[in-house]
């Protein structure tokens, strides 16, 4: 009996320690002013506002990459922000961190991607070949449901990319891609996407 008691207080106390290294997060699109949400999608401007929480935020640092895959094969990993190698940046001091997003594919074949944080920005931009698709930008959250963030796991958060086209019926799909079962890095591969972008977070 002693042994089940002590069994069962170890299940409940590993339940808790794994409920606490886990985050949620959020998201918003676009903007809810209707004019600005016009001239977004008139200048061709993805946003997506991203508000993660948790206990377990306090101290943490953070790091964000963004990777770029073509043709089915990871083919550049970028550095967009990272608290342990930024000296200006300090670990998250609140339960609650964020920041918006915005992606677009400008005229000259070039993709711009600019991340918006409480105190400054960062910018990355990406040259690509000219296509007759449109990327689209995508969270990988279910639904209006938030999202599990494991601390100490580097996690997909958004993908921008190309569709795939389903051959069957002629149309080009987005949220098959965003929604399937398949694991991010093997997109190019099996909706034969030849190029998208993905952005990974790690708190640690």
């Amino acid at each position: 009996m002693k042994q089940l008691f002590l069994l069962a207080a170890a299940i409940i106390s590993f339940s808790s320690l794994t409920a606490q290294q886990t985050l949620e997060l959020q998201t918003e699109y676009g903007s809810d002013n209707k004019d600005m949400h016009e001239l977004l999608r008139f200048e061709g401007i993805e946003i997506i506002d991203l508000n993660f929480s948790g206990e377990q935020l306090k101290e943490k640092e953070y790091t964000i990459l963004i990777k770029e895959f073509t043709n089915g094969s990871l083919s550049k990993t970028d550095t967009l922000i990272s608290s342990k190698q930024d000296d200006y940046l300090q670990p998250i001091e609140k339960d609650n961190f964020g920041f918006k997003f915005f992606v677009k594919t400008q005229l000259d074949n070039t993709i711009k991607m600019t991340s918006i944080f409480d105190r400054f920005s960062t910018n990355k931009e990406y040259a690509i070949k000219s296509t007759k698709d449109n990327y689209a930008l995508h969270d990988f959250l279910n639904g209006t449901e938030p999202m599990k963030i494991e601390i100490g796991k580097p996690t997909y958060i958004m993908g921008y990319f190309l569709p795939y086209l389903d051959k069957e019926t002629g149309w080009k799909k987005y949220c098959e891609v965003s929604g399937s079962k398949h694991h991010p890095d093997d997109w190019g591969a099996v909706f034969n996407i030849p190029n998208y972008f993905l952005v990974e977070i790690l708190f640690e």
